[in-house]
C-alpha cells in the first residue's frame, strides 16, 4: 500500500513538472493565481528555510514557499523557481535551478514583458 501511495505522489509530481510554466515577474503573479510559473530572481537571504524572499526581475519582492521543496538549498545568488502561484501571491516551489552569481535581471525582465505582451504568440 505504501508503494502505491508513493507511486501516486511521484506521478502527481511528474504531471506538475510537465505543465507549461510561463515566465513571470512579481507584477504578473496576480494574473497567474493557481497556475504554475517560472520566475528568476536574486536571493535576498541565505536561500534556506521555509520561506525565502527573492528580488524579482522587475525589482519586486517574491516570497517562495519552500515547505515542500525537494531540491535542497539554493546554491547561487540567482535562481529560477518553478512553482504554483498562491492567492497571496507567494509561489510554492516545485523545483529550482541555480543561475549563478552574475545574471542581468533587467534584461530578463525585458524578456518576461515580451513573452507576456507583444511576442506572446512565440512563447506559447
Amino acid at each position: 500500500r505504501a508503494l502505491c501511495c508513493f507511486s501516486l505522489c511521484v506521478s502527481d509530481m511528474v504531471a506538475i513538472q510537465s505543465q507549461p510554466a510561463p515566465r513571470v515577474n512579481s507584477t504578473l503573479l496576480s494574473q497567474r493565481v493557481g497556475m504554475q510559473v517560472s520566475i528568476v530572481g536574486k536571493v535576498k537571504q541565505g536561500g534556506q528555510g521555509e520561506f525565502v524572499h527573492l528580488e524579482g526581475p522587475d525589482g519586486g519582492d517574491v516570497v517562495i514557499n519552500r515547505s515542500q521543496a525537494v531540491g535542497g538549498e539554493y546554491g547561487s545568488q540567482y535562481v529560477e523557481v518553478v512553482g504554483t502561484v498562491n492567492s497571496d501571491r507567494t509561489v510554492t516551489e516545485v523545483k529550482f535551478s541555480n543561475f549563478g552569481d552574475d545574471f542581468d535581471l533587467k534584461q530578463y525582465n525585458d524578456l518576461v514583458l515580451l513573452s507576456n505582451g507583444a511576442l506572446k504568440h512565440l512563447f506559447q
